[in-house]
């Protein structure tokens, strides 16, 4: 994992100002809006049904028994966890049906799981009824509107019955609701309304959750910031749990489905208060420890509860999960007050939760402990909405400021970056100047050693000569001589042209100054030079080595070897330039008669390291050969003194 951006201080965000103080007034109207329209409000020619008489058909020995509804059948004996059947009265006020034109509905808010709807004993709706057990049937979470045939209602009122059967499933709270039956008219726009607060509302939420969690996991895989991380994971928690709440028809068993469902859950409150706590950035130990422990503690609830089949037990953990995110959100607000380091932000965040805290407990309340309220309709659908959307505009927000942080300081880096570009361009042309100035001077003193050396020698023992000779001068020594010290100049100036590696043209240059001498000594001169790569060390100081190297090599030949021919020949190996000199003279003499290094030997093996050459000796039989290697690719070979090769 690549380690979180170091930024600055995050400075206070221009849009989140004074934002939560028109979040917090719309939110307090929506309340009201939640209140005024869960008020149950009576409508014209419908009539709640709010008692039953509910019987056990697989266990006739249980008599039948008036209930009041909402019955529910998790708070009954085991013997009613399987199926029900509620027969319930017909109002007398309907009066005489037949032949009325009204249209006459049920509407059924809330029933679970499967259910049959019988009319005088025939069956005119059904809902996940006999569901095999490798599916869930999730009717708790949807509104049931069921027309009812005309031709089915008796001429008297007293004679209709009206019976729902319920398939029961443990710890689903199943059981039957208050039911309305009525004009169809204004049953179909309460049905609407319900199906959008209960069903359209619960989806909206699974899909704003969805959308913040995936927003949240982009933007932590780019910034490595915590928050964003705890953020989409409690979002994404509470997708799973919505989108489970509202398909009808799930295939999973119900084990399987209770578990995800509930774990899910947890797993969202525990990551919501990790992220409000990391949100504050108070680092409060207890508050992470507790939501920690609630993660890992979940798992194994659900599996006590499942195995139990006990659902108080998990009235209990919900309850704990509300206390425990009101208690670690009014103590963040309340450690930042005091450490005055309370934000807009910090502000907006606390009032969209409160609201959703409030419609939560409210539902709790309501639906889960059946204190009075319209049951019907759930508030949490609305109170989650707000708080994802809120906790997903924090972080677009965070993430925006954080990436203006950025670019800030982008532009500042890229502002030093080209100042020390400056500078070190600066440097670097000082250095280009020192460098030519140093290559400079020395080729300067380069040259003057050379012109020294050989020039200047051959002046000196020029000069010398003339002093001795006396009144009469013998021209011939003198001017042989003078033409020694200009072949020595003139190969001083020849090094200095601009050759680029090229030995072909690098050998044409000495033969154009040596050829006339060694033939002058007759000795013939054969040229067998092939076109071979360009040798990088051959620049104007690797040119005038090897041509010291060769003058010496080429000087022993005319002094030692009284040789007629001299063959110079260039190829290129597998890996390797070869330049070869080879004569026919007498050869090398045998190992017992040979002599240690001399000053030319040691010159030639000296400037041929220098140029990165390696120097080979053979018998040529009959003469002496002597081979410059010049690798093309590798290390430089390390200078060889070993003057002898057997070789061909």
């Amino acid at each position: 994992m690549s380690p979180p951006i170091d930024l600055p201080p995050r400075p206070r965000s221009q849009r989140s100002e004074r934002v939560w103080l028109w979040v917090g007034g719309v939110l307090l109207v929506l309340l009201a809006i939640l209140y005024r329209v869960s008020l149950p409000a009576p409508m014209p020619g419908v009539f709640d049904l709010q008692r039953a008489t509910a019987s056990l058909p697989l266990d006739p020995r249980t008599p039948a028994r008036a209930v009041s509804l909402p019955h529910v059948l998790d708070d009954e004996g085991p013997a009613w966890w399987d199926r029900v059947d509620y027969v319930l009265p017909w109002p007398q006020a309907l009066g005489e049906l037949a032949p009325s034109p009204r249209r006459l509905a049920l509407l059924i808010p809330r029933v679970g799981m499967g259910m049959r709807v019988l009319l005088n004993g025939e069956e005119i709706y059904r809902f996940g009824w006999e569901a095999p057990p490798d599916r869930t049937v999730n009717a708790t979470w949807f509104p049931h509107l069921v027309l009812l045939p005309e031709r089915l209602l008796a001429e008297r009122a007293p004679d209709n019955e009206l019976t729902i059967q319920v398939q029961a499933q443990v710890l689903e709270r199943s059981g039957l609701w208050p039911v309305h039956i009525g004009d169809a008219d204004q049953l179909i726009p309460r049905y609407q309304t319900l199906h959008f607060w209960q069903v359209t509302g619960t989806w909206m939420m699974a899909m704003v959750s969805l959308l913040v969690g995936v927003l949240a996991l982009v933007m932590w895989r780019s910034l490595r910031e915590r928050l964003f991380l705890l953020g989409g994971i409690a979002s994404l928690a509470h997708a799973v749990r919505m989108v489970l709440s509202v398909v009808p028809d799930l295939p999973l068993p119900y084990d399987t489905y209770f578990f995800i469902h509930r774990v899910s859950f947890s797993v969202y409150a525990g990551f919501f208060i990790l992220t409000v706590e990391e949100l504050f950035g108070r680092r409060l130990r207890w508050v992470r420890m507790a939501a920690s422990a609630l993660i890992a503690i979940a798992p194994f609830w659900m599996l006590w509860i499942l195995l139990l089949q006990d659902y108080s037990l998990y009235r209990v953990w919900a309850g704990a999960m509300a206390t425990l995110a009101g208690i670690s959100l009014a103590w963040a607000v309340f450690d930042n007050l005091r450490r005055r380091q309370f934000s807009d932000e910090h502000r907006l965040v606390v009032v969209v939760a409160t609201f959703t805290l409030i419609t939560a407990v409210r539902d709790f309340l309501v639906v889960q402990l059946n204190f009075p309220g319209d049951a019907d309709l759930r508030w949490t659908s609305i109170g989650g909405s707000a708080l994802m959307l809120t906790m997903g505009w924090v972080l677009v927000d965070r993430a925006t400021e954080w990436a203006r942080a950025v670019h800030r300081l982008n532009d500042t880096l890229a502002q030093t970056v080209a100042q020390r570009e400056a500078e070190l361009r600066t440097a670097f042309q000082r250095l280009q100047l020192a460098e030519r100035q140093r290559v400079a001077e020395e080729e300067r003193r380069r040259l003057m050693r050379d012109m020294h050396d050989g020039l200047g020698s051959q002046l000196v023992q020029t000069l010398n000569m003339v002093r001795s000779a006396g009144a009469v001068l013998d021209r011939g020594p003198i001017e042989a001589m003078l033409a020694q010290a200009l072949d020595e100049l003139r190969l001083t100036l020849d090094s200095f042209e601009p050759m680029e590696g090229d030995l072909p043209a690098i050998l044409g240059t000495l033969r154009r100054r040596l050829g006339p001498a060694l033939e002058a000594a007759g000795i013939e001169l054969r040229w067998e030079v092939q076109d071979v790569p360009p040798i990088e060390a051959l620049d104007s100081r690797g040119v005038m080595h090897l041509f010291r190297c060769l003058q010496e090599i080429l000087a022993n030949v005319v002094k030692h070897a009284r040789a007629r021919r001299i063959i110079v020949s260039t190829w290129l190996g597998d890996d390797h330039i070869v330049l070869s000199i080879e004569d026919d003279g007498v050869g090398m003499p045998p190992p017992q008669a040979r002599q240690t290094e001399g000053r030319g030997l040691r010159n030639v093996l000296t400037r041929a390291a220098k140029i990165g050459a390696e120097v080979r000796f053979y018998d040529a039989h009959p003469g002496t050969g002597v081979e410059l290697v010049f690798p093309v690719h590798g290390p430089t070979p390390e200078s060889d003194s070993d003057w002898l090769r057997r070789g061909a």
